[in-house]
């Protein structure tokens, strides 16, 4: 976890994960009825506003709850779709999300920090360089791996090919 990513029962931040589930084993379950703590919520004040209705569209709103002691452990899920062609008609959206884009990209940066991203950037980037230099495996999955193609009857030659 991260460094205070939780709190516990007595508003101490915490990393450790005993703080949402209370005593566990390693290989034990996890039960959320025995923790003190809440995983504080993201983004400062912005982000304890969206953890809040968040919670209530997705655990009020769909039945899951949001406030009883003895609720089911789940994550409510809770769909909205918005059509943008039927509320905005004369597009004026598409524009609005290219000027957006370019206004936060145009942030200047925290002195020798990293450009400013937007969702989407990282994954964006990590797929062009594992489309262009492959996806990393470990020695021991990529072993488990041919040896399950050797296994299904895949040839040889396949295999060295990809290998290369």
């Amino acid at each position: 976890m991260p460094k205070s990513a939780l709190i516990d029962g007595d508003g101490s931040l915490s990393e450790d994960p005993a703080v949402l589930y209370g005593p566990y084993s390693a290989e034990g379950p996890r039960d959320h009825t025995k923790g003190s703590g809440a995983i504080r919520a993201f983004g400062e004040h912005k982000g304890s506003g969206l953890a809040f209705i968040c919670e209530l569209l997705g655990g009020a709103l769909t039945g899951t709850g949001a406030t009883s002691p003895d609720r089911r452990f789940a994550n409510g899920m809770l769909a909205i779709y918005i059509d943008p062609k039927v509320v905005d008609a004369s597009r004026f959206f598409d524009g609005e999300i290219s000027r957006y884009v370019d206004f936060i990209r145009a942030t200047r940066t925290v002195s020798g920090g990293d450009p400013v991203l937007i969702p989407g950037d990282p994954e964006r980037k990590m797929r062009a360089d594992r489309t262009k230099n492959g996806v990393p495996l470990p020695d021991d999955t990529w072993a488990a791996i041919v040896n399950t193609a050797r296994e299904v009857g895949v040839s040889e030659v396949s295999i060295q090919r990809a290998t290369q």
